[in-house]
């Protein structure tokens, strides 16, 4: 409908010199019509299911089995494709068996613990033991029935033994929670696993239908690869690239045409209802949603398409075509078969013709070049 035109500056002396010196004149004269003008923003894009996303798989593996082709709808959590998961079985298997001798060691008659709980046992018997010793001796060195060095090596005695009792219960409480931590430490690396064996099943999330599926059983999917798209089987929504030098006459609301690419020559009505004000670098171009303003049968998600966005429409407005008007918004006006130039005001702009706001009238006669 529209696309961007550039006007060619011609200047007066080349077009009087081409009416003096050529027999044929090239040019014709026309005068302003007055009719109706539109003006679109032309955009290219595509058929897109809304809240559409991408089942992307986390892990790397054959695909063993594919439950679900094109066009089918899915509930949430469904599982869509089994990735081959042996080798992280296997992993599974060593994590439970590790965190089965880890809750063994952490019991409170685990081996280990029941050495240090024994070696507590006999340290205490022996503090018990030297306390009684150092205090018959306290008793006997008040008598004088032992000597000084007697009882200093009975009160270093009950020293040392109490010394050893402190350090076998301190090491038994190491123990403990070393066992303790491994324990818990071994339960999370078997979540983990057991979490790592989920990611070779791919899932649905949410309700939504299958549009396209990029994989099949037996390939290999390597992690971070799309294996199918899904989206909401309720909507459709047209996505639009509108460059930047015209995104600003774009606003919600606005009438849209929309040509197909698998439907030449067919044009279907539908209306902005967002624009994301993010500037894709890759594509240099706004991102633009429109929707279906009536039911369309057929529609394929993916179908690339073109889109007029009508951005102004007038009735009854003076109009003169493209090629009339030269550079500085000049046209050549006849006037008693004379030429001059003369500037205008121009308004909207379509692909044949131009709005003029003022500076010639209906009556005019101007120059249109062969």
């Amino acid at each position: 409908m529209i696309g961007q035109k550039y006007l060619v500056p011609v200047t007066m002396a080349a077009l009087a010199g081409a009416v003096l010196f050529s027999c044929k004149p090239r040019y014709e004269e026309v005068a302003p019509k007055t009719g109706p003008v539109t003006e679109a923003v032309f955009a290219s894009g595509s058929i897109d299911p809304k809240d559409a996303y991408m089942v992307t798989s986390l892990s790397d593996g054959f695909i063993v089995k594919s439950l679900v082709t094109e066009n089918d709808l899915v509930k949430d959590r469904q599982i869509l494709f089994v990735l081959d998961n042996r080798q992280q079985h296997t992993q599974v298997n060593i994590a439970q068996t590790n965190m089965k001798f880890a809750r063994i060691g952490a019991e409170h008659d685990a081996p280990a613990l029941m050495q240090l709980k024994n070696q507590i046992d006999a340290a205490l018997v022996k503090y018990q033991t030297d306390s009684v010793t150092c205090e018959r001796y306290s008793r006997l060195y008040a008598t004088q029935s032992v000597s000084r060095q007697e009882l200093d090596n009975a009160l270093l005695n009950v020293k040392s033994s109490k010394s050893n009792l402190l350090a076998a219960k301190e090491n038994y409480r190491n123990l403990k929670d070393k066992a303790q931590q491994d324990l818990e430490n071994s339960r999370d690396m078997f979540a983990n696993a057991v979490e790592g064996n989920e990611y070779y099943n791919l899932l649905a999330t949410g309700r939504g239908k299958v549009y396209q599926i990029f994989k099949k059983q037996g390939d290999l999917v390597r992690r971070g690869e799309q294996v199918a798209q899904l989206g909401n089987p309720d909507s459709i929504v047209i996505n639009l690239d509108v460059d930047e030098g015209t995104i600003a006459k774009v606003k919600p609301g606005l009438e849209a045409l929309i040509e197909l690419n698998s439907e030449k020559n067919k044009s279907y009505h539908a209306t902005v209802t967002r624009i994301y004000p993010h500037f894709n670098e890759s594509s240099q171009s706004y991102k633009v949603e429109a929707r279906f303003t009536e039911p369309v049968a057929g529609l394929i998600a993916g179908t690339q398409l073109q889109a007029n966005i009508i951005t102004a429409r007038k009735e009854n407005t003076l109009l003169i075509p493209h090629n009339c008007l030269l550079g500085d918004n000049k046209v050549i006006r006849i006037t008693d078969s004379k030429l001059d130039t003369v500037k205008v005001e121009t308004g909207i702009v379509s692909d044949d013709w131009i709005e003029v706001l003022s500076g010639l009238t209906a009556s005019d006669r101007i120059i249109k070049p062969k």
